[in-house]
């Protein structure tokens, strides 16, 4: 569905692409992970039309971006573009406009949709609502014209996390619907994905699945202790450091470690209060891939 080659873009001295190439399968859920300024809303503004490469080419369905694919692709940006003087049914109709879609098929369309729309969502006025409403209404904006292709910048960024997973549970139920769907929560892109291309500098340093990516670059399993004297804890325990209310230790061996651990700690007269075993991480993954932590 998407097939990026060798994409590049730059602004004056900084190249916030540094050809990124891979492809989209028709009805995957794909991610882009990584931090402020990896390159992933630039790269996403390439996809839909708003920017041109420097360098390189992004095809639609085997068609090179430009006119003939602006009705191919729905888009939900970061900041949801919308009128606040609309309702959310007024922001509907007008973009439906756009695609050339009368009152009564936007109509048909929200009924398709009601189970994403949510109660009274669209007869309010946009300046009524709150952030997760608004992001409701972009990305029904984006629907509305069955796009073949979903683009999603970052979309639960600045949601609490309740109404996160709801909008988790929002994108899940489109299913089937081939969707591009960036952001910095690892979390996100564990839950929602099916493969995720890890970028760090306008580059992608990785691409897989979650799991082959936890697998290939996020490490050893973690062996997390929770107790309350945590130094004398650190000192009884060779390779353990420090973590908010206990300690980890990294291990290959981390499920067998736990009765050795414990014994230790609890017969020099430290209390455990808990041990839980935590596999790699897709932060782990970029951890391991870059020396940093994905913020």
């Amino acid at each position: 569905m998407l097939v990026a080659e060798d994409v590049w873009k730059r602004y004056g001295d900084f190249d916030a692409l540094k050809g990124v190439s891979l492809h989209v399968r028709k009805g995957e859920i794909f991610g882009l992970l990584g931090p402020n300024g990896a390159g992933k809303t630039t790269f996403m503004e390439i996809v839909v039309g708003l920017k041109k490469p420097d360098r390189g080419r992004v095809l639609i369905g085997g068609k090179e971006v430009g006119r003939e694919t602006s009705g191919l692709i729905g888009y939900s940006p970061q900041e949801p573009l919308l009128y606040f003087n609309l309702t959310g049914l007024e922001n509907l109709e007008f973009y439906a406009s756009l695609y050339g879609l009368s009152k009564g098929e936007v109509r048909e369309r929200v009924r398709e949709l009601e189970d994403l729309a949510g109660e009274d969502v669209l007869r309010k006025l946009v300046s009524k609502m709150s952030g997760g409403q608004r992001r409701r209404v972009s990305l029904l904006v984006a629907l509305i014209h069955r796009p073949s292709l979903l683009v999603l910048d970052e979309p639960t960024v600045g949601l609490d996390p309740d109404t996160r997973r709801e909008f988790w549970e929002l994108i899940r139920s489109l299913r089937g619907t081939t969707i591009l769907l960036s952001t910095h929560y690892m979390e996100e892109a564990d839950e929602l994905c099916d493969r995720v291309a890890v970028m760090d500098a306008g580059k992608v340093v990785a691409l897989g699945t979650p799991r082959e990516l936890k697998e290939r670059y996020g490490g050893a399993k973690k062996l997390i202790v929770e107790v309350r004297e945590l130094q004398k804890a650190l000192r009884l325990l060779e390779g353990a450091r420090p973590i908010d209310g206990g300690l980890i230790i990294e291990s290959d061996r981390a499920e067998e470690l736990v009765p050795e651990v414990v014994s230790r700690l609890q017969s020099n007269g430290v209390e455990v209060d808990r041990v839980e075993i935590r596999g790699p991480t897709l932060e782990d993954v970029f951890l391991n891939l870059t020396g940093r932590r994905l913020e």
